[in-house]
């Protein structure tokens, strides 16, 4: 499961929609402080949002605790190269190995 999470950072890194699209399963839900959305479509949607809204981002991967199908992720998001945040994310799996819901927590 390290290398899921370890991908789907790499894949919101590089704003990969298509790459999150097969990471995310039908029901995905997506919550942070700023945005809930629910379902896959609506989820890309707004990821597509967070990426047209910034010219570069990266989520730097600290420490990652798993439990079962959940992942615990202490990231550190980076918007153009300038602006940096502390962020919690608890990321779950459904039993595909898909992502079933991200919720994410700023520091």
């Amino acid at each position: 499961m390290e290398n899921l999470i370890k991908s789907y950072f790499q894949a919101f890194s590089n704003k990969d929609l298509d790459a999150l699209e097969g990471m995310f399963s039908n029901e995905v839900i997506l919550k942070d402080w700023d945005i809930c959305a629910e379902g896959k479509q609506e989820v890309l949607s707004a990821n597509k949002d967070i990426f047209d809204s910034v010219d570069t981002i990266s989520a730097d991967l600290k420490e990652c605790y798993l439990d079962g199908l959940v992942a615990i992720c202490i990231i550190q998001i980076t918007i153009n190269t300038e602006e940096v945040l502390k962020v919690v994310d608890v990321i779950k799996f459904n039993d595909q190995m898909k992502i079933q819901e991200v919720s994410a927590y700023k520091q």
